[in-house]
């Protein structure tokens, strides 16, 4: 038979997450749906019927403990079954749930996560690239105002400023392969008394040392200027900045932790699994018993945050499962309220990149930013 699973228990947030996501499985599951808790930690009462009441262990937190009832799943449901764990926080759209079960490789098939493991490090590990990002985030802003009172607004992010800029670089890379092109370029660009020149329709300004479009809107900055100029009055080295890209978060610490620590070397590009959603049955005990005492030895560790994926990421290369078939995304869709091209429209449906395409998801993944009335995925949901 096939079964879904949740394991919660502790904060209230929690168990009223657990309620919705019940009651929308079950408009759609023709399967049993089952709830592994400790109900000693919870704030309110579970009210469902399907409970299996565990008593987790006393020094853990409310964290720990969901940690430790999720990775132990194996050995508190009964033989003989497929289950598929399921987050608290991942809901259910579609009558069309129940052919995940069909999407099961053994030993174990989770989804993908929606960011490779470099990007998952700094919330995995206890570093301080979380930190130095926001940093890097004020800077950023501090010196695009800087910019700004001097040439204006402007936006290079903006598609057409985008065009714009990428047929100035087409420009660029002409004029560098002719030299009469370069030798104009180099006497307009550094000469004193020239204090404007155009390369085709794109026109440079010394006064304000950036390149201007025809409707006069900024497309390209000096940037090695305006780096020398504008970061050391903010207190910034011009030498530690070589682009002023704000990136997510990423770093290489968690890969280098479990090179060191376990002896396995994981790329910082692959595509690790997300922990929210897994199938598995009587073959995964092996995996599942490595991952559960993993992620129980690292509770006490301080340089790791008290997360499951960090130590799924080890179990899967461990086993040699890294090119192993994951779930498609509609299984485990994934809503991050910080990327603008996932949106929801009434007519169009669910998107992830801004309505190029559209979306189906069956179980979406809502894991932050929960009734947050003023998200269009959040409000299409409820």
């Amino acid at each position: 038979m096939n079964k879904f699973v949740f394991a919660v228990c502790g904060p209230e947030r929690c168990i009223s997450q657990l309620a919705f996501s019940i009651e929308r499985l079950k408009r759609f599951t023709h399967n049993d749906i089952i709830v592994v808790t400790d109900s000693r930690r919870n704030e309110i009462p579970i009210s469902y019927e399907n409970i299996i009441d565990i008593a987790t262990p006393s020094e853990y937190n409310d964290h720990e403990a969901s940690i430790y009832l999720k990775t132990s799943l194996h050995k508190i449901l009964s033989h003989g079954h497929t289950y598929c764990y399921l987050d608290s926080d991942v809901v259910c759209l579609s009558e069309k749930v129940d052919e995940i079960f069909c999407h099961y490789s053994a030993p174990i098939t989770f989804a993908n996560d929606n960011a490779t493991l470099e990007y998952f490090s700094p919330h995995a590990m206890n570093c301080e690239c979380l930190e130095n990002h926001a940093h890097r985030g004020e800077v950023i802003a501090k010196f695009k105002a800087n910019v700004a009172k001097r040439i204006g607004n402007f936006n290079l992010d903006d598609e057409s400023i985008m065009h714009d800029r990428k047929e100035l670089a087409d420009l660029f890379a002409q004029t560098k392969h002719s030299f009469l092109g370069a030798s104009r370029y180099f006497l307009l660009r550094y000469l004193p008394f020239v204090r404007s020149f155009t390369l085709g329709k794109f026109a440079f300004n010394k006064s304000g040392m950036c390149w201007r479009n025809s409707n006069g809107e900024a497309v390209e900055l000096d940037f090695r200027y305006y780096k020398q100029h504008i970061l050391p009055k903010l207190g910034e080295n011009p030498a530690d900045w070589t682009n002023f890209e704000h990136d997510m978060p990423h770093c290489n610490h968690l890969s280098a932790y479990i090179s060191k620590t376990y002896g396995i070397n994981i790329p910082d590009d692959w595509q690790h699994w997300n922990g929210g959603v897994y199938l598995f049955d009587d073959s995964s005990t092996e995996f599942l018993d490595c991952w559960h005492e993993k992620t129980i030895d690292e509770f006490a560790n301080p340089y790791t945050k008290t997360r499951d994926q960090g130590m799924l990421a080890l179990t899967v290369w461990k086993f040699g499962l890294q090119n192993h078939p994951t779930l498609p995304i509609e299984f485990n869709w994934i809503a991050e309220f910080a990327d603008g091209n996932i949106d929801y429209d009434a007519e169009k449906g669910y998107t992830r990149d801004g309505f190029k395409t559209i979306s189906h998801p069956i179980l979406m993944h809502i894991y932050h930013h929960w009734e947050d009335e003023s998200w269009s995925i959040w409000k299409s949901v409820k």
